[in-house]
């Protein structure tokens, strides 16, 4: 027979997102269970960046320190359980999950702050060196680089976004004074229409090739770390291999994380994943196109007393937008319940 424990709120999510939302709810001195699976994006990052008084701090760190303040100030009402959420269903009265160790959990609300996955292109290296080498914002890692070699890599499988790709690499990116800035189109030539349009260099090919960027429309066999941990070795099928301590790129695609997708079912979420993996809001025209962020002004999902919390919702949001909106679902999930039970009166 199975252990079962009532709670007022389970959290989904031991990342920012998760923690804030559990330490907002822990406020209201109701009860609370969050469920930390191990599992975060930021995995292979060993620095954050734009965390007001966290400048530079290993994500570890931080996430530990906002576990520390649960079990310090909160521990009466919360229960932090490191482990792994296999199914969650709604029922009467709210919803019903069951963990890893064959617990169950029956819960009025729910906030899913679950994370997402980057899939990346399949080249040689790119994996291991994602969050170190390689990286996919200025703002995020990439103020370290400056004055230094770059190369900016777009991928057939981001011709929709390339475009955009393009016109921040030229709008942000200049400022950093890169000595050498390459573009890597891994295939797609460049001295046809079709192939300019695919790299989303279309509009702006003239520019790019009078502000010096060096163009490689080579396929990349490999992305490898040299031997002395300085620089990127990037080799090509028809090209001389290049140097650069760190190469941009963005995600061909995200879904749910691999903890989280047996869970977020059209059943469950009351409407399909969005584009981007995330949960859908409940009116289509908020965030629907995943740009720019969510900045956690609804919470809310399309099935009551079930809510997000992140990149669950928000594939763009870092740590800082992550935190709003952890606060926001649990402050949220807090109202509802305070409605129902006033309803009930």
């Amino acid at each position: 027979m199975s252990l079962v424990t009532m709670v007022d709120l389970l959290v989904i999510g031991g990342g920012p997102a998760g923690l804030s939302a559990a330490l907002t709810f822990s406020r209201l001195k109701r009860s609370c269970v969050l469920y930390d699976s191990g599992l975060y994006r930021n995995a292979g990052v060993a620095h954050s960046h734009t965390i007001s008084g966290f400048e530079n701090a290993d994500p570890d760190d931080f996430r530990s320190k906002m576990r520390q303040d649960l079990k310090d100030y909160y521990s009466d009402t919360l229960e932090y359980r490191k482990g792994l959420i296999t199914s969650l269903k709604k029922s009467d009265g709210g919803f019903k999950a069951s963990d890893d160790q064959g617990r169950d959990v029956v819960a009025r609300k729910v906030v899913l702050a679950t994370g997402l996955k980057d899939h990346l292109p399949d080249i040689e290296g790119v994996t291991e060196q994602w969050g170190k080498r390689i990286i996919h914002c200025i703002f995020c890692h990439g103020t370290e680089t400056a004055n230094l070699p770059f190369a900016f890599l777009f991928t057939k499988s981001n011709s929709y976004m390339n475009a955009r790709l393009v016109d921040t690499m030229l709008k942000l990116w200049r400022s950093l004074k890169h000595t050498d800035r390459y573009i890597l189109t891994d295939g797609m030539d460049v001295e046809t229409e079709q192939g300019r349009k695919d790299a989303g260099l279309e509009e702006q090919y003239d520019l790019i090739k009078k502000l010096g960027y060096k163009i490689v429309s080579s396929k990349i066999t490999s992305v490898k770390e040299n031997s002395e941990k300085t620089s990127l070795e990037i080799k090509f099928d028809n090209h001389d291999p290049i140097s650069v301590p760190n190469m941009l790129l963005f995600p061909e695609r995200f879904t749910p994380s691999s903890d989280a997708a047996p869970l977020l079912t059209e059943e469950l979420l009351g409407a399909q994943l969005q584009a981007w993996g995330t949960i859908a809001p409940p009116s289509s025209g908020l965030g629907a196109s995943g740009m720019p962020p969510r900045m956690g002004d609804d919470p809310k999902t399309n099935v009551r007393g079930l809510f997000w919390a992140g990149n669950s919702g928000s594939a763009a949001a870092n740590y800082t937008i992550s935190l709003a909106q952890g606060q926001a679902a649990g402050g949220m999930a807090g109202d509802q319940l305070g409605e129902d039970d006033l309803a009930k009166l």
